[in-house]
């Protein structure tokens, strides 16, 4: 008698018709994709300071390098330290490694609720869910189009973290900065 026999021997089934493997086999299985995800960020989740845009043309910039393949977008997470309205872009990466052509663009009004002290695992949530699948790098920027918003950093210096002001009288390229914002961008193979 086999392992698997003596096993269903053991537990009182001397016979199982084959009723009872036609049920097993015939269990439909959703095409639903991959449970796993991955979540990206570069802080060190200890905010510190925070990120502030002195004007509407002033962008916080952060550069994601996605594993090798193809992944599917699922949400970008945030923490705002004080109210106002954002613009958020997604952007797809130029073959110098700076951010290229928007691939979403949403706007995001912060209001009193959305609002996190830091410390109390608030954050603010957009869904990705109907973007393009990504490769490659991308690029997250976010800038003000109303109030005093701001949006938690921490400490870590990740070199992933970049600031630059699109006014086109006065334009900046970009900079590297010493703080990485609260953004985790979240994604499925």
């Amino acid at each position: 008698m086999s392992r698997i026999g003596s096993r269903i021997g053991a537990l009182g089934l001397t016979r199982l018709t084959p009723l009872v493997f036609a049920a097993c086999a015939a269990t439909p299985r959703s095409p639903a994709r991959s449970s796993r995800e991955l979540i990206i960020g570069y802080d060190d989740n200890r905010p510190k300071d925070v990120i502030a845009f002195p004007t509407t043309t002033y962008e916080a910039v952060t550069r994601f390098d996605l594993p090798p393949g193809a992944h599917h977008p699922l949400r970008l997470r945030l923490q705002a330290a004080a109210q106002g309205a954002l613009e958020i872009t997604v952007y797809d990466s130029t073959p110098l490694e700076t951010p290229g052509e928007a691939i979403l663009t949403v706007t995001r009004s912060l209001a009193a609720d959305d609002v996190s002290d830091g410390k109390d695992g608030r954050w603010i949530v957009e869904e990705l869910a109907d973007t393009k699948p990504l490769r490659g790098v991308i690029w997250v920027g976010m800038h003000k189009t109303g109030g005093e918003p701001t949006v938690w950093s921490s400490g870590a210096i990740s070199k992933q973290s970049f600031i630059r002001n699109n006014d086109p009288h006065n334009p900046m390229g970009l900079l590297p900065t010493k703080r990485s914002p609260m953004l985790r961008l979240e994604i499925a193979p």
